[in-house]
């Protein structure tokens, strides 16, 4: 009876993949940040699915300096020093069909991440946003996406410079 009962959860949890689709590629993004993310889409049905995302971002801020003069008299100057974010980001998509092998996604996302900048400032990164594109399949297994995620930072709130992210992003992934 136990090895009846294993073996019908086993024939159960593959069938259940079998039915997903899983893609696994990257996805290159450029905007207020760019960089590169290692992407995992898992099907789960239906036309639901979720976006796994691990990746680095690189980018110039603009920061303003407060130098005094000699005579008292401030002066300020603008800088751009560069940043890096590591971050963590999940979306749930929903997907619409337009054509056999093109269609359009959308649904929220979060992002989880630490980053640094030139002058060793350290921070944390909690965001919400959403993600929405076109995606194209190709009859190998092949996928391709353009996609925008603005993405909002409550942990940044006081500092306008990183509150609000935003980047298009172009996607390839090998489909299983």
């Amino acid at each position: 009876m136990k090895k009846a009962i294993l073996t019908f959860v086993a024939v159960v949890m593959l069938g259940g993949m079998a039915f997903s689709q899983i893609s696994l590629g990257g996805r290159f993004y450029g905007g207020l940040t760019s960089g590169f993310e290692a992407s995992l889409l898992y099907g789960m049905g239906g036309n639901n699915r979720i976006e796994a995302d691990f990746g680095a971002s690189f980018g110039v801020m603009t920061k303003t300096y407060e130098d005094l003069n000699i005579n008292g008299v401030r002066y300020t100057h603008t800088g751009n020093p560069s940043y890096y974010v590591v971050a963590a980001t999940g979306s749930y998509q929903w997907t619409f069909n337009i054509v056999k092998g093109f269609g359009w996604f959308v649904g929220p996302a979060a992002q989880l991440g630490m980053g640094s900048n030139h002058d060793g400032d350290f921070y944390m990164r909690l965001a919400v946003g959403a993600q929405g594109g076109v995606e194209y399949k190709f009859d190998f297994p092949l996928q391709v996406s353009l996609d925008v995620r603005p993405m909002l930072d409550f942990i940044h709130l006081a500092n306008p410079r990183s509150l609000f992210d935003l980047g298009v992003a172009a996607g390839v992934r090998y489909c299983f």
